[in-house]
């Protein structure tokens, strides 16, 4: 695939100023996809070429890559780079009736029988960039100051989980997922569920998969990452 360039028509980069760069940085980004600067399928730059050529911190322009990978709208790999997903367009993708109909339970069930596996393959594939990673993704959860941004963080680690294992096939199936789970009904139910008490539960669930990972427990990471779908699932469509 061609690695793409800077944005077209040598747009500056995004103010340096104020509150909310990540925003900025990802509002930027944001554009740049909208006005066809970067295609489907395209490799965007680097953290590093980013972070200069907007003039950010690298965590920044991170943080920013984070919220448009928790939206399915771009894929990252370790050693692979970063791609941007169907135009950028989380929804748009034209899938078999049988995804484009996938309503959300349909969709917990499968992730109830994948992310299992996904946690325990991942034991014996992280490195130590992975686990940092995770611990990073933990810590900003944490320290998140709302649902949403606990949300990106959720997703964030969940996906980092994902790209440890170093399967691109297991990356294009998690992408799909990830699409159907960007749709308004997503939005709605995940909203209703995050009450400050399942937030704590996720919290100490996210404690539990990551502390098994890094002590390469595969059998313990496999049943951490079991109940958190399972609390996940009765949090999300609890009446």
């Amino acid at each position: 695939m061609v690695q793409i360039g800077p944005l077209r028509g040598g747009r500056a980069p995004v103010p340096m100023d104020g509150m909310g760069k990540a925003q900025l940085a990802y509002d930027h980004l944001r554009r740049g996809i909208a006005d066809g600067s970067w295609q489907s399928g395209a490799r965007l730059p680097t953290e590093r070429d980013l972070a200069r050529s907007l003039g950010l911190a690298r965590n920044t322009v991170r943080r920013a890559l984070d919220m448009l990978e928790a939206e399915g709208v771009i894929a990252r790999g370790v050693g692979r780079g970063t791609f941007l997903v169907n135009g950028g367009d989380p929804n748009g993708l034209s899938l078999p009736g049988v995804f484009d109909n996938a309503s959300p339970a349909q969709v917990m069930e499968v992730r109830i029988l994948l992310e299992p596996s996904v946690a325990e393959y991942a034991c014996t594939r992280a490195t130590a960039h992975d686990l940092a990673e995770f611990e990073r993704c933990l810590a900003g959860g944490e320290a998140a100051a709302g649902a949403a941004e606990f949300d990106l963080w959720d997703g964030a680690l969940h996906q980092a989980i994902v790209a440890a294992c170093r399967n691109e096939l297991l990356d294009g199936i998690v992408a799909v997922v990830n699409q159907i789970r960007s749709r308004p009904e997503w939005g709605r139910l995940k909203e209703r569920g995050l009450t400050p008490e399942r937030r704590a539960v996720y919290e100490a669930d996210h404690r539990a998969v990551v502390a098994a990972l890094k002590a390469r427990d595969t059998a313990a990471a496999r049943e951490a990452m079991r109940r958190h779908m399972l609390a996940v699932r009765d949090g999300m469509f609890a009446s």
